[in-house]
């Protein structure tokens, strides 16, 4: 069983600034934010007008970041056939954005704790 101390927490929080400093990090945080702010565009020139939940372009990205991290509070919901496609779409990008952010942070973790073990056996 592990026995974690303070240096341990400090050598995973290096793990964690690595990730939090890696490239392929910030490509997948930039772009999904991206998107997400994109699809709230969609949304909102889809939904505006025939959907009295969407006035605003922030109602429009507030659907988008709930649907695309699946918390979907209810509170904005689509009306229009294109905005329900959208809905689907975006729900299936935000699972495979959250899961990619979810490997990264177990590969993290998983690199510590390979570098824990190697040093309890030496």
């Amino acid at each position: 069983m592990m026995k974690l101390t303070v240096n341990h927490f400090g050598f995973f929080l290096k793990e964690i600034k690595l990730l939090l400093t890696s490239l392929p990090f910030w490509v997948l945080t930039i772009a999904g934010n991206g998107l997400i702010c994109f699809c709230g565009y969609i949304f909102y020139l889809l939904e505006e007008g025939s959907n009295p939940q969407v006035t605003r372009y922030m109602d429009a990205l507030w659907w988008s970041f709930a649907t695309a991290t699946t918390t979907g509070y209810g509170d904005i919901t689509p009306s229009t056939d294109g905005g329900k496609v959208l809905s689907i779409l975006l729900m299936l990008v935000g699972l495979a954005l959250f899961s990619m952010y979810t490997a990264f942070f177990t590969e993290a973790i998983l690199e510590f704790r390979k570098q824990y073990r190697h040093k309890e056996h030496h």
